[in-house]
C-alpha cells in the first residue's frame, strides 16, 4: 500500500514508537526508531550523546540518521523528537517519504514524561519550559506533516486513522 516511508514526529512521549509499532503491523512492513538507529551506530543513548558532545554534535548525528532513512524502502519510522527542528531534516524526510505527526495533548505527554522523572529532560526543564518547548516543536512538526492525527485514543484506532489517510492519499494518487 506504501511505496515510500512513513515518518512519524511529535513530542515527546506522543505515542510514536507505540502508534508506529501498531502501524507497521498494520501495513505488513518493517518498522525503525531513529533514535534506537542513533543509539546503535553511537554505542550511547541519544541522552548521553547530548550530554558528552553537545547539541550541534547529537544534530550533526541525528542528520546522518535522517539521510540514512530517508533511502528506506517502504516502512514505518518514528523520530526522535527535535529531528524536525532542523530544517534540513524536515525538507529531506518530507521528499522521501510521508510526514505524519502525531498530535498528543502537552498534558497527556508530560503525565506520561512524569512516570519516568530520571530523564534528562524532566531534571533539566520546569513544566512550563516543557510546554514552551512543545509548542515551539509543534510549529515544525505542522509546517512538514502531510497529515496530523490527534493522539487521543488507542494505539489501534490511531493507526488506523493513518491508514485511512494513506488509502485516501493512495488514491487520490491513482485518479
Amino acid at each position: 500500500m506504501i511505496t515510500k516511508p512513513v515518518f512519524l514526529c511529535g513530542y515527546t512521549s506522543s505515542g510514536k514508537t507505540t502508534v508506529g509499532k501498531e502501524l507497521a503491523k498494520q501495513l505488513g512492513v518493517p518498522f525503525f526508531d531513529t533514535d534506537k538507529l542513533l543509539e546503535q551506530q553511537a554505542g550511547q543513548t541519544p541522552q548521553q550523546v547530548f550530554a558528552e558532545k553537545g547539541e550541534s554534535y547529537f544534530r550533526d548525528l541525528e542528520h546522518e540518521i535522517a539521510l540514512q532513512t530517508a533511502d528506506y524502502p517502504p516502512c514505518v519510522i518514528s523520530t526522535g523528537g527535535g529531528m524536525l527542528t532542523s530544517e534540513r531534516n524536515g525538507t529531506l524526510l518530507s521528499q522521501a517519504g510521508t510526514i505524519v505527526y502525531l498530535n498528543r495533548p502537552f498534558e497527556a505527554c508530560y503525565r506520561s514524561l512524569m512516570q519516568n522523572p530520571d530523564r534528562p529532560l524532566i531534571k533539566n526543564n520546569t513544566k512550563e519550559e516543557l510546554r514552551e518547548r512543545y509548542e515551539k516543536r509543534a510549529v515544525s512538526y505542522r509546517t512538514y506533516a502531510d497529515f496530523t492525527v490527534k493522539n487521543d485514543r488507542t494505539p489501534q484506532l490511531t493507526a488506523q486513522r493513518i491508514m485511512e489517510f494513506l488509502k485516501a492519499k493512495q488514491t487520490t494518487k491513482q485518479t
